[in-house]
């Protein structure tokens, strides 16, 4: 029996629940019966404490009935329990709300844990179809004594998910923030809302409302870091946007970046209203909306010099240089006055592309007078000027030029320019062209579409008729520039790619630096390039990369041409912030203008001039596979304690009447220790559960829950004194009738 148990948790999803000290494992066949039997129904055990218990005030037991909306053994419906012991009030307030706003609610089940039985097919998962619930990280109103020897516990951190609120946030409620405001309130106010891109790299969003009317400016993604285990992208929490969406008149987008526009298929199923892209930004949207299955109905082209009335708002979008063609600065013209908004951009007087940023309409602006300036910090640390594009084509083709074998050229799908002139280097060598990866593949097909790329005939070919060419007549375009395990450079440097296995005869240019936080896994792949035999070109020194973002003396000079009276620091780490606000005030802006802020902050102006005002909710979302927000900070904190620490299960049998255990206990090492390596350990580790079982037997104790915690406090206290470890531990128990 115990055996068939083990096999089925084995077999099936380990979890632990997020607020609960009690393990949970969810046993789900992989296929229904060949004849059709119907499921078995789930059964639920109260593992929380048993039915006639509840905890008092003091935390001790008595014989009270705990009151739930079963029926009793008579048949008679018990009443909802009157007494709490615990409240929690934000929870309450929540659903009041819910009630005002017409949110349909689920009743919600009594807070314990769910016990899964063997044997049961059971399908509650945090992803199950319409009736989807989602952990949302909260400090409950009580806290729990925690033990030192069992850092598995897990906290009161769970939140019910509602219609107007359905993505999870991973930071802490604070209870100054401000939701949803009466229509009428913010009358004669402009508001500056970043949910994104302060005080970090990625996710940039931005709303600006003015009295009632909100425009989002952007809608990023940013990359996991290596401690969000099993995350795939992190994008921003858009609780505020989804509770206004009434009030939402448009998106507007500054460039085609995944930062600027990776989360913008997740926001659109949310909203309803147009989206103001540039005309290689809506191919590349167009692309997004179809993975994920959003109507492109809702897109606007514009070019630079446009201007567009939305509500109130005059809108307006100024040519731009970046490391991506039809970047754009916006502005936005309200009854307060002038709300300057740089996007990412640098002073490039040669671009690939021949458009020349519109200086002239900055300098135009500052003129007229601008209210607030807000500006790309990402190279504020930089001394002097960054480098123009075209410097890096002639250090190209003298690689390409220099090349014996084949060549395999990575860079970032995105850079167009970039790519513009890996393909000219291509050509002047004679050299016929493969593209792999497939953001690389996306990105040229719509930038040839669109205009963007001008590539001969014949130049590209198709990866199946490469052999048909010796090497010196290949070029292959790939993505993995940033050591991406997945990428196309990363499996060819690690021999796993399917089609291109790399000789000592090949070149490899490394067209990009690494992101911060990527440098390892760049460091990794060049290593195992060399390791190949391959000639690796990277480095700054080689000339095959530049910025895309403006450096000091561009920062300046945007400063100059505007000469805003309030400057807003953006786009940046904290540290590069605050950097660029210090060059501010040498530029001239009064030091009490500088406003300097974070995620979720307000920034607020009306007529008496501008200020920091309160907060809105702010996070980050993770999306995992197709689940967004069903993962937070205590499924990570899971994640990272499995893979440090690894789990331990125990498995018993208890006999429901008499409350015995009459099997086990059996303990599993996964991730812990090897067992056929540390019988002596897992042996007298056995000992200790069957102490614990003699006692709770000599005891009376019946509860789950406590023979669960018993067996936990025990075991934990035991592996960290003979390993210095913290295993998981999820003692399991299987009722025998």
């Amino acid at each position: 029996m115990l055996n068939k148990l083990m096999n089925k948790i084995l077999g099936g999803t380990v979890n632990t629940t997020d607020n609960q000290h009690t393990a949970q494992v969810t046993a789900v066949e992989t296929a229904p019966s060949a004849q059709g039997e119907q499921k078995p129904t789930r059964r639920r055990t109260n593992t929380r404490r048993s039915v006639g218990e509840h905890r008092n005030t003091e935390g001790r037991r008595t014989g009270e009935r705990r009151h739930t909306g079963e029926a009793n053994q008579n048949g008679e419906g018990r009443q909802r329990r009157t007494t709490h012991t615990r409240t929690n009030t934000r929870r309450q307030r929540l659903a009041e709300q819910g009630e005002q706003q017409g949110t349909e609610r689920k009743p919600r089940q009594p807070r314990q844990n769910r016990t899964t039985r063997s044997g049961e097919n059971t399908h509650r998962t945090e992803r199950n179809g319409e009736n989807t619930r989602n952990t949302r990280n909260t400090r409950n109103t009580r806290t729990r004594n925690t033990n030192d020897n069992n850092r598995n516990e897990n906290t009161n951190n769970r939140r019910t998910r509602t219609n107007n609120r359905p993505m999870t946030r991973n930071q802490e409620v604070q209870s100054d923030l401000i939701g949803r405001q009466p229509a009428g309130s913010n009358k004669g106010k402009f508001q500056i809302i970043p949910l994104g891109g302060l005080g970090e790299i990625g996710k940039n969003m931005t709303i600006f409302q003015y009295e009632d009317e909100i425009i989002v400016l952007d809608a990023g993604l940013a990359f996991p870091s290596e401690d969000m285990l099993g995350v795939d992208i992190v994008i921003p929490d858009m609780s505020y946007i989804i509770e206004n969406k009434d009030r939402v008149k448009a998106v507007v987008i500054t460039h085609g970046h995944e930062d600027h526009i990776g989360s913008l298929a997740y926001l659109m199923k949310e909203i309803n209203c147009p989206v103001y892209a540039t005309n290689l930004v809506c191919g590349l949207i167009e692309g997004k909306f179809k993975e994920h299955k959003v109507s492109p109905k809702c897109l606007r082209t514009i070019a630079a010099g446009d201007e567009v009335q939305i509500g109130q708002v005059k809108v307006g979008f100024i040519q731009t240089n970046h490391s991506i063609p039809d970047s754009v600065a916006v502005y936005f013209d309200t009854p307060i006055g002038t709300v300057l908004h740089t996007g990412d951009f640098k002073i490039d007087q040669t671009p690939v592309d021949g458009k020349l940023m519109d200086i002239h309409k900055f300098a135009e602006l500052g003129n007229k007078g601008v209210l607030a300036l807000m500006s790309d910090s990402t190279n504020v640390e930089k001394p002097g000027f960054t480098g123009s594009e075209s410097s890096v084509g002639p250090a190209i083709k003298q690689a390409v030029g220099t090349a014996k074998g084949r060549v395999v050229l990575a860079t970032f799908a995105s850079n167009v320019s970039r790519i513009q002139q890996a393909i000219d280097a291509a050509v002047m060598f004679n050299r016929k062209v493969v593209v792999m990866g497939r953001s690389m593949v996306n990105v040229t097909e719509i930038a040839q579409e669109r205009g963007y790329l001008n590539i001969p005939p014949n130049t590209i070919i198709d990866v199946d008729v490469m052999h048909n060419y010796t090497d010196d007549q290949i070029m292959i375009l790939t993505t993995g520039s940033q050591g991406e395990p997945m990428a196309g450079l990363s499996r060819m440097a690690t021999s796993n790619h399917r089609t291109v296995e790399l000789a000592p005869n090949d070149t490899v240019i490394i067209s990009a630096t690494p992101i911060p936080g990527n440098e390892g896994a760049v460091g990794r792949t060049i290593d195992n390039l060399l390791r190949l035999g391959c000639h690796v070109v990277y480095g700054k020194d080689r000339g095959i990369h530049v910025s895309g973002h403006a450096s000091q003396e561009e920062l300046k000079t945007m400063l100059n041409l505007v000469r805003p009276e309030y400057f807003i620091p953006v786009h940046g780490e904290y540290r590069m912030l605050r950097r660029h606000g210090e060059l501010g005030v040498a530029m001239g802006v009064d030091p009490k203008k500088v406003l300097i802020g974070d995620n979720g902050q307000i920034f607020e102006f009306d007529k008496d001039g501008g200020r920091k005002g309160g907060r809105v909710q702010a996070g980050a979302i993770f999306v995992d596979g197709l689940g967004v927000g069903d993962v937070g900070n205590i499924v990570i904190r899971d994640r990272q304690q499995l893979a440090q620490e690894g789990m331990v299960i125990v498995v018993m049998a208890m006999d429901t009447a008499s409350g015995t255990i009459i099997a086990g206990p059996d303990l599993v090492s996964r991730g812990f220790v090897y067992v056929r390596d540390a019988e002596e350990l897992m042996l007298e580790a056995e000992r200790r559960v069957h102490q614990v079982l003699d006692d709770c037997e000599a005891q009376r104790i019946k509860d789950w829950t406590t023979i669960k915690q018993n067996v936990r406090d025990a075991l934990g206290k035991f592996f960290y004194d003979k390993t210095r470890r913290r295993p998981m531990i999820l003692p399991i128990i299987q009722d025998v009738h």
